[in-house]
């Protein structure tokens, strides 16, 4: 099932990708941005709510002129990335988990209000030690995780 996304411009080089997702029975809103490459756009964060979509991954989109946004048309490459969340209830195990991550060479963004951490696994990366260290922080209550966008195989 394809969820309805669109894009709304904010500068002439990015756009600013909202994605309607259905996020335990409600409707969520994710602002992804992405960057306008020939026809098509690529994404540039890595996203907090939004499933199925990672890091530089490209997509086709349609004008409505009408409402003066991009809709969401189809996928045109993979990045080969994936895109885990970590969801915290105690704030003392962000930090390192931050770090830990960072070590493994997996860039991440914060979302402190939430407390979720969106993690990207590059490509390049051997996902089965990152896999490992995630099983384990989970095992001891530190957080809990999903493979929102999963490409790596382990």
């Amino acid at each position: 099932v394809t969820l309805p996304k669109v894009i709304r411009q904010t500068d002439h080089n990015q756009k600013r990708l909202c994605v309607q997702a259905n996020e335990k029975g409600g409707t969520a809103v994710a602002n992804l941005w992405c960057s306008h490459v020939g026809d098509y756009y690529v994404n540039d964060n890595i996203p907090f709510i939004a499933r199925r979509i990672a890091l530089e991954y490209t997509i086709k989109a349609e004008y409505d002129s009408d409402e003066d946004a991009y809709y969401f048309d189809d996928f045109v490459a993979v990045s080969g990335n994936s895109t885990i969340r970590l969801f915290f209830t105690e704030e003392k195990h962000i930090e390192q988990a931050r770090l830990d991550l960072n070590a493994f060479g997996c860039e991440n963004e914060l979302f402190l209000l939430r407390k979720i951490v969106a993690v990207n696994i590059p490509k390049e990366c051997n996902y089965k030690p990152v896999k490992d260290y995630l099983d384990k922080g989970e095992a001891n209550e530190e957080w809990v995780y999903e493979e929102s966008c999963l490409s790596h195989e382990y």
